[in-house]
């Protein structure tokens, strides 16, 4: 492999893009939804919604009670009984939080310790969010680290329940990051990375690239990397518009890795296979909306046979880890399985594009 030949194409296709309308489309309108979604159902924000009436068991006075009780969003009333502290969250009590003993000790020494978050269902999602919210970037302060705690969220009277379920609550913001991250990722690989390899055949550009230094796997990796520049600036993008950093933001980052590569190599498949911008437009929507519907139903009860359906899809190998990642209750062991699944879409869809694009050199 020449790199320099690689880089030479990325550079040139990463600025082509933007003269292109229907790949500057594509980049730009997640960002756009994304802006839409804000100002349809507004932020998260502690200052709008005002101070939190919260509830704290911690019999080891831990300096995370300690750093809530100094936060000027939180009015706080510590309780000696775990009981009393759950008895309290209702009425004007958005949430409990429930400290072990011992808890800074366990923080220090990398041992993940545990904190249960009591919900109230009867408070707005507002101030359930806020709350949620508020809790993890205190955690994360105590240490300096992204995920030093597992977080237990807990509807008061009933069971824990997880991912975007959380709290008894649907949680809306995750669905929206989730479903913006895939449509991100689709609409770069599988509609913007076609046109690049199409208007090259359309221009009659191709064959001379081939002919030249530049051979079949040149071509894919130069292009590979445009696509992959172009889906981590739209997601950098989503996540500091929607805050994509929390909860396990390195499992998030690594499915998000990877749905990037498929989704690229998916494009150049197909670009390697269409030989018209007609082509691309008509497929391409046919594709991203089987890419999408992971992301729009896996929050939902479906019967067992659509379920199957979606494990056909690879895209519901990254909605998976990124909604239990996003919600704080994914770790490498818990969705390394749906990862190298990913991993291996990965590979197949990269062989394929490397032998579709040998058979356009001969």
């Amino acid at each position: 492999m020449n790199w320099r030949i690689i880089l030479a194409i990325a550079r040139k296709d990463i600025v082509d893009a933007f003269n292109n309308r229907y790949v500057l489309f594509a980049i730009l309108m997640p960002i756009l939804m994304s802006l839409l979604f804000r100002l349809a159902f507004g932020n998260v924000d502690s200052d709008r919604i005002g101070r939190l009436n919260v509830a704290v068991h911690d019999p080891g006075n831990s300096r995370l009670v300690a750093a809530l009780r100094n936060s000027s969003d939180v009015n706080l009333s510590q309780f000696g009984d775990l009981a009393d502290m759950r008895a309290a969250v209702k009425g004007s009590i958005v949430g409990g939080l429930a400290v072990p003993a011992g808890f800074d000790d366990a923080l220090q020494k990398g041992e993940q310790p545990e904190v249960a978050v009591y919900l109230n269902p009867r408070s707005g999602g507002g101030e359930r969010a806020t709350f949620r919210l508020l809790v993890t970037e205190q955690v994360w302060a105590q240490v300096n680290q992204p995920f030093p705690a597992r977080i237990t969220l807990v509807d008061a009277g009933t069971a824990p329940v997880s991912g975007l379920m959380s709290g008894g609550e649907f949680r809306l913001d995750l669905y929206l990051l989730v479903m913006l991250l895939v449509m991100a990722l689709s609409m770069t690989g599988v509609f913007a990375v076609p046109l690049l390899l199409v208007e090259e055949k359309e221009k009659n550009t191709l064959q001379a690239l081939l002919v030249s230094p530049a051979g079949p796997i040149e071509v894919a990796l130069g292009k590979a990397l445009t696509g992959l520049f172009y889906s981590a600036l739209i997601v950098g993008i989503l996540a500091v518009l929607n805050r994509g950093w929390v909860g396990n933001w390195p499992v998030s980052a690594l499915a998000v890795l990877l749905g990037a590569l498929f989704m690229v190599a998916l494009g150049l498949l197909m670009g390697g296979i269409f030989r018209t911008t007609m082509q691309v437009n008509t497929w391409s929507s046919i594709v991203m909306l089987a890419l999408l519907m992971p992301s729009w139903l896996t929050v939902l009860p479906v019967p067992r046979a659509l379920e199957t359906v979606f494990r056909l899809i690879p895209s519901f190998y990254m909605v998976e880890p990124l909604q239990l990642a996003l919600a704080g209750e994914a770790s490498l062991a818990k969705v390394w399985v749906n990862l190298m699944i990913l991993a291996g879409c990965v590979a197949v869809a990269f062989a394929a594009v490397v032998w579709t694009l040998r058979r356009e050199d001969r």
